[in-house]
């Protein structure tokens, strides 16, 4: 019966462990890291689950090292970076579909922990060695390497608003309107043309510079030749998604009207 009884557990925790690098492959795979998002709405409401997801995790540990489960110990480290990994990639790239086959690998994980401790039998002496732990170790220590793969994937796939170049030629559609920046990274000269109008003074990027709230500002105070849209404030442009090599930006027109623009 206990032969019987830990086959059935190795079985289910092999399981989970598929579910868990099939949910994480994917999801990573299906991520999009670079993208540029207008506010951090999505990610946090993501984090609000995560957080304290992260919490339980790290109580599971203590239970069960407290229970000497090593093999529920390394479940839950694996759930514990997991949440981790995949919180940084929350906040990279925003929720989408994505992060569903992430949760279902964290589920995989927790569901890890909990059959590793209502594993049936005795506990590990203390410097003594459970056989019958061995499903659960084994799993356990290979679902904690898959998260360290995802964190460390995680770590390394984003691209922050800080990297993004703005220089360059920008369109709106078929609305006649062109904005050129000149300069480097945090700033320069900018020619803004619409219709037969052409304005010309210092364009500045907004600091400080956080992912989600770069915005472009053009300065209109420091002797421009002319102004092409209405008021006399300086406009600022603010990013409205796309990625770190192709960004676009919104620039508000008159009217309340809002015009997308793309760089050439």
């Amino acid at each position: 019966m206990g032969g019987s009884s830990r086959g059935r557990l190795g079985i289910a925790l092999g399981a989970a462990l598929a579910i868990e690098a099939v949910g994480l492959a994917v999801g990573f795979g299906l991520s999009e890291p670079t993208s540029l998002r207008p506010d951090y709405s999505d990610p946090l409401l993501g984090l609000d689950v995560l957080l304290p997801a992260e919490c339980v995790a790290i109580v599971a540990i203590v239970i069960a090292l407290a229970r000497r489960k090593p093999g529920a110990a390394w479940w839950a480290a694996a759930s514990a970076t997991a949440i981790l990994a995949v919180s940084v990639q929350l906040l990279e790239a925003g929720a989408g579909g994505w992060s569903t086959w992430c949760a279902i690998a964290l589920l995989a994980s927790f569901a890890g922990i909990v059959l590793s401790l209502l594993r049936t039998g005795r506990p590990v002496p203390e410097g003594g060695n459970d056989r019958g732990a061995a499903p659960g170790r084994l799993t356990g220590k290979a679902a904690t390497a898959l998260a360290v793969v995802a964190l460390v994937a995680s770590m390394s796939m984003g691209e922050g608003m800080e990297d993004v170049d703005y220089s360059g030629t920008w369109t709106a559609g078929r609305d006649d309107l062109t904005l050129t920046l000149t300069g480097g990274q945090d700033g320069g000269q900018y020619t803004l043309r619409w219709g037969t109008c052409t304005e010309q003074s210092d364009w500045t990027l907004d600091y400080p510079q956080m992912t989600t709230s770069v915005q472009v500002w053009l300065i209109r105070e420091t002797g421009a030749t002319s102004t092409c849209l209405p008021g006399t404030k300086n406009i600022m442009l603010r990013v409205s998604g796309g990625t770190s090599a192709a960004p676009t930006l919104a620039l508000p027109g008159p009217d309340g009207k809002t015009w997308t623009l793309t760089r050439e």
